[in-house]
């Protein structure tokens, strides 16, 4: 993505930032490194080309592949065991429309699509509640592909930062 690129607003709404391959979070930069690694210059790489991804870091990581048909789904081939509980997919092969939480599914599946389009990696986050507290998710997507030009898969992984606890202050 380039600094001229225009966001679509629907992708502008379900995110509060959205960053051409620069994410905020120490593990999907790492992440970030790896892929770019692993393409060997390549502009779209494959899904052979990254193995498995580094394991300290394997846990946030995921790899979604494009359901053929009009559905626009996608399915998850790869989930690290972080990845699976902040997406909230529990069962290997499940695509974004199982997902419980569904606007979780409408913001993934929205910058995978971005990303198929633009064949660029997104960082992107977004606010969430657990309870009276925020916690930030922040979601990295890079291309993939399987014939070496129409992005078909994603690689990338998701992370999350609680909002730090208020010191009580003195009477």
């Amino acid at each position: 993505m380039t600094i001229f690129a225009v966001l679509p607003p629907r992708l502008t709404r379900l995110f509060s930032r959205i960053d051409a391959a620069d994410a905020s979070s120490e593990r999907l930069h790492l992440l970030l490194d790896f892929w770019a690694a692993r393409r060997n210059a390549r502009i779209l790489p494959m899904a052979a080309d990254l193995g498995p991804p580094p394991p300290p870091h394997a846990a946030h990581a995921f790899l979604f592949r494009r359901l053929p048909g009009p559905g626009r789904d996608w399915e998850a081939a790869q989930l690290g065991a972080d990845a699976a509980d902040l997406i909230g997919l529990t069962a290997r092969g499940r695509t974004l429309s199982d997902l419980a939480e569904p606007r979780i599914a409408v913001r993934l599946r929205r910058l995978f699509e971005f990303v198929a389009r633009t064949g660029e990696p997104v960082a992107a986050m977004f606010e969430a509640r657990s309870g009276t507290r925020r916690k930030w998710i922040e979601v990295l997507a890079a291309p993939l592909s399987s014939n070496a030009i129409d992005v078909d898969g994603i690689f990338g992984g998701i992370a999350a930062r609680r909002e730090a606890t208020r010191p009580r202050q003195g009477r």
